[in-house]
């Protein structure tokens, strides 16, 4: 997998894997705070892969070979509005790779 910019796998970072885990651990915990029964990723368990870091912007592994890129809120609590926090979900990595992430990096090179 090519990665481009803005966005940055989190196996690639250069952190201690104490840091890493910790990092995806308060990530995917507060997906999980945020997403109410009616959203589209409730109940699902999503494993954080990679940032865009000028974002509040994830992208999740689910289970299988779904990822969901996802906006999150930063709300302290479940979000009321199932269309937060903002979700789009893809098939696999490949396809949000060329339907979201290279769209993401032409438009990151015009600015």
């Amino acid at each position: 997998m090519v990665w481009l910019e803005p966005w940055v796998p989190i196996e690639g970072l250069d952190w201690e894997a104490q840091k890493k885990r910790e990092y995806c651990a308060g990530w995917e915990g507060q997906l999980k705070r945020e997403v109410g029964p009616r959203h589209v990723l409730f109940g699902k368990k999503a494993s954080l892969i990679a940032r865009r870091f000028d974002r509040d912007d994830a992208l999740f592994q689910l289970e299988g070979l779904e990822v969901a890129e996802v906006h999150l809120t930063w709300a302290r609590g479940m979000e009321p509005d199932p269309r937060w926090p903002n979700a789009a979900i893809f098939s696999s990595l490949e396809s949000w790779s060329t339907e979201s992430m290279a769209a993401q990096h032409r438009e990151w090179n015009l600015d």
